[in-house]
């Protein structure tokens, strides 16, 4: 399989890459706080001017029409620039949205996603609770005037700047989806009071799309770590080629080559991982096992490569002012997104006996 980038997608890291050294640093390079940050409109604008929300989607939904596999090379960009931008959050609602809604409402939110006007994010974990897909505490009422939501998910990325949240809520017994637009949000905390909500999908048609969805999500997240793994080893090497110790450079020392060698062969194992659960999320059917198991590949790389990292910088590898461990920070918030290790792990292993088995000897 050929991974080498062609030259449309050179041209498109480098003008991704471009738009973010304009807007400037992020805060981790300027020594402030590692809080995450809030929804930057002004980034956000810069990557939809040069169509990166809507690389996903058909021309035919109001989008580029490009594929994963280009939007991957655009989330690599962001995660090596340290800065933190909705696009795995609109990558999982768009495909939400894309699968399920009605035409009318399927090409207003993916239109308006791609040239900046609605920003549709997912709102599925809950306070106090274990992540899952398949339950939710919120609930839906249906009437005579429509459907109704209430209840509580928390953290929701981005959620004061977003437009249309796709909500997960109990109905019947069942998992169900639903759009809230313009819900009313300050924090990340959403208090969803009887908020009025359309229905997307029920039952496992509904859980099939969300695990579909968050694996095509996982696919940014992977990429985007794939650039943070790639920023913070280019920042220890050079850190072990210029800093001394007992009159000689720290990569003159043999136990710390090999420890940036480890790094650098499993930052080459995710990135592989990452551009063929890209080439996969383009694939129908989509093999959403696949994009899992990339993500479960991405995971045990970042925590190696971040920590790694931060400990041969020593103690500066901790400090508000250098970027290498706001980037080991930005490594474990993506690992700990939508679920973690052990649960993906768990959810992969639900299905092992689908899989047919395979003769290692004859």
């Amino acid at each position: 399989m050929d991974f080498t980038p062609t030259d449309e997608q050179h041209a498109l890291a480098q003008a991704v890459s471009g738009a973010l050294r304009r807007h400037g640093s992020p805060a981790s390079t300027r020594g402030e706080t590692a809080a995450p940050p809030a929804h930057d409109a002004a980034l956000w604008r810069a990557l939809v001017d040069i169509g990166v929300p809507g690389l996903a989607w058909p021309e035919d939904d109001g989008g580029v029409g490009a594929g994963f596999t280009d939007l991957a090379v655009a989330a690599t960009e962001v995660g090596r620039s340290g800065m933190q931008v909705p696009l795995a959050e609109t990558v999982v609602a768009g495909s939400l949205v894309r699968a399920l809604a009605p035409d009318d409402l399927r090409r207003e939110v993916l239109g308006g996603l791609t040239d900046g006007s609605l920003l549709p994010v997912p709102a599925l974990a809950e306070p106090l609770r274990a992540w899952s897909t398949t339950t939710s505490d919120v609930t839906a009422t249906s009437s005579d005037q429509g459907w109704t939501v209430r209840g509580t998910k928390a953290p929701v990325r981005y959620a004061p700047a977003a437009t249309h949240l796709v909500v997960t809520a109990t109905t019947d017994d069942q998992l169900a989806l639903f759009v809230v637009a313009q819900p009313s949000a300050t924090t990340e905390e959403v208090d969803l009071d009887d908020e009025p909500a359309t229905l997307l999908a029920q039952g496992e048609t509904a859980e099939v799309a969300l695990r579909e969805a968050l694996a095509i999500g996982g696919v940014v997240l992977c990429a985007e770590a794939v650039g943070a793994m790639d920023e913070a080893l280019r920042l220890t090497t050079d850190y072990l080629r210029t800093r001394t110790q007992f009159g000689r450079p720290l990569a003159s020392f043999q136990a710390l080559t090999h420890r940036a060698a480890d790094m650098y062969a499993r930052l080459e194992l995710a990135r592989s991982a990452t551009l063929f659960a890209a080439m996969v999320a383009d694939e129908q059917p989509l093999d959403s096992d696949a994009l899992l198991r990339a993500r479960v590949v991405v995971d045990s790389a970042a925590r190696l490569v971040g920590q790694e990292a931060v400990q041969m910088h020593g103690g500066i590898g901790v400090t508000a002012e250098h970027p290498v461990g706001h980037l080991t920070a930005r490594l474990t918030s993506i690992s700990r997104t939508w679920g973690d290790r052990r649960s993906r792990l768990s959810d992969l292993g639900t299905r092992i006996a689908d899989h047919p088995n395979v003769p290692i000897l004859r």
